[in-house]
Protein backbone atom coordinates (compact mmCIF):
# COMPACT_ATOMS: atom_id res chain seq x y z
CA UNK A 1 0.00 0.00 0.00
CA UNK A 2 2.45 2.54 0.80
CA UNK A 3 4.77 1.52 -1.91
CA UNK A 4 2.50 3.34 -4.26
CA UNK A 5 3.54 6.71 -2.99
CA UNK A 6 7.16 5.43 -3.08
CA UNK A 7 7.96 4.11 0.86
CA UNK A 8 10.74 1.39 1.11
CA UNK A 9 9.70 -0.47 3.85
CA UNK A 10 13.33 -2.60 5.29
CA UNK A 11 12.86 -5.72 7.12
CA UNK A 12 8.97 -5.21 8.01
CA UNK A 13 9.59 -1.88 9.85
CA UNK A 14 5.99 -0.80 9.03
CA UNK A 15 4.51 -3.91 10.60
CA UNK A 16 6.84 -3.91 13.65
CA UNK A 17 6.37 -0.07 14.55
CA UNK A 18 2.56 -0.77 14.65
CA UNK A 19 2.41 -3.43 16.48
CA UNK A 20 4.99 -1.97 18.90
CA UNK A 21 3.00 0.90 19.42
CA UNK A 22 -0.34 -0.77 19.93
CA UNK A 23 1.28 -3.13 22.08
CA UNK A 24 2.36 -0.11 24.43
CA UNK A 25 -1.06 1.72 24.30
CA UNK A 26 -2.34 -1.33 25.74
CA UNK A 27 -0.23 -1.75 28.14
CA UNK A 28 -0.34 2.50 29.23
CA UNK A 29 -4.02 1.03 29.76
CA UNK A 30 -3.38 -1.20 31.92
CA UNK A 31 -0.97 -0.23 34.11
CA UNK A 32 -2.11 3.57 34.21
CA UNK A 33 -0.76 5.99 36.02
CA UNK A 34 2.41 6.34 37.21
CA UNK A 35 2.57 7.42 41.08
CA UNK A 36 2.91 10.77 41.20
CA UNK A 37 2.45 11.87 37.90
CA UNK A 38 1.81 15.54 37.74
CA UNK A 39 3.15 16.26 40.79
CA UNK A 40 6.71 14.69 40.36
CA UNK A 41 9.01 15.55 37.17
CA UNK A 42 10.57 12.96 35.79
CA UNK A 43 13.41 13.77 34.15
CA UNK A 44 15.88 11.87 32.56
CA UNK A 45 18.13 11.40 35.55
CA UNK A 46 21.34 9.41 33.97
CA UNK A 47 22.43 11.94 31.66
CA UNK A 48 25.44 10.20 30.26
CA UNK A 49 23.33 7.22 29.89
CA UNK A 50 20.84 8.54 28.51
CA UNK A 51 22.76 10.18 25.50
CA UNK A 52 24.92 6.62 25.22
CA UNK A 53 21.75 4.46 24.78
CA UNK A 54 20.73 7.01 22.32
CA UNK A 55 23.88 7.49 20.29
CA UNK A 56 24.15 3.10 20.38
CA UNK A 57 20.66 3.34 19.21
CA UNK A 58 21.26 6.09 16.46
CA UNK A 59 24.71 3.79 15.34
CA UNK A 60 22.44 0.64 15.05
CA UNK A 61 19.81 2.50 12.77
CA UNK A 62 22.71 3.34 10.19
CA UNK A 63 24.04 -0.41 9.73
CA UNK A 64 20.37 -1.72 10.02
CA UNK A 65 19.04 0.67 7.48
CA UNK A 66 21.39 1.29 4.99
CA UNK A 67 23.27 -2.49 5.23
CA UNK A 68 18.84 -3.54 4.22
CA UNK A 69 20.06 -2.36 0.70
CA UNK A 70 22.05 -5.32 0.87
CA UNK A 71 24.77 -3.31 -1.67
CA UNK A 72 26.33 -0.02 -1.53
CA UNK A 73 24.11 2.18 -4.16
CA UNK A 74 21.65 4.77 -4.48
CA UNK A 75 19.08 2.96 -2.42
CA UNK A 76 21.54 2.52 0.65
CA UNK A 77 22.77 6.02 0.36
CA UNK A 78 18.90 7.39 0.68
CA UNK A 79 18.31 5.39 3.49
CA UNK A 80 21.33 6.27 5.31
CA UNK A 81 20.40 10.01 4.61
CA UNK A 82 17.42 9.57 5.56
CA UNK A 83 17.90 7.81 9.13
CA UNK A 84 20.28 10.80 10.00
CA UNK A 85 17.91 13.55 8.96
CA UNK A 86 14.86 11.54 10.86
CA UNK A 87 16.96 11.31 13.94
CA UNK A 88 17.49 14.71 13.79
CA UNK A 89 14.07 16.20 13.58
CA UNK A 90 12.91 13.69 16.37
CA UNK A 91 16.12 15.44 18.43
CA UNK A 92 14.51 18.56 17.18
CA UNK A 93 10.90 17.81 18.12
CA UNK A 94 11.87 16.95 21.92
CA UNK A 95 13.63 20.17 22.61
CA UNK A 96 10.68 22.10 20.95
CA UNK A 97 7.75 20.39 23.03
CA UNK A 98 10.26 20.51 26.20
CA UNK A 99 10.49 24.47 25.44
CA UNK A 100 6.67 24.45 24.98
CA UNK A 101 6.21 22.26 27.96
CA UNK A 102 8.30 23.55 30.40
CA UNK A 103 9.33 26.99 28.96
CA UNK A 104 12.91 26.06 28.75
CA UNK A 105 15.25 23.45 27.37
CA UNK A 106 16.30 20.55 28.89
CA UNK A 107 19.56 20.19 30.99
CA UNK A 108 21.66 18.17 28.13
CA UNK A 109 20.69 21.02 25.95
CA UNK A 110 21.52 24.11 27.43
CA UNK A 111 24.55 25.87 26.65
CA UNK A 112 27.78 25.85 28.87
CA UNK A 113 28.27 28.53 31.11
CA UNK A 114 31.34 30.69 30.07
Amino acid sequence: MMSKFGALDFAGGTVVHISSGVSALAAALVVGKRLGFGSTAYIPHNLPMTITGAALLWFGWFGFNAGSALAANGLAASAFVVTHIASAMAALSWLLVEWVHRGSLPPWAQPAAP
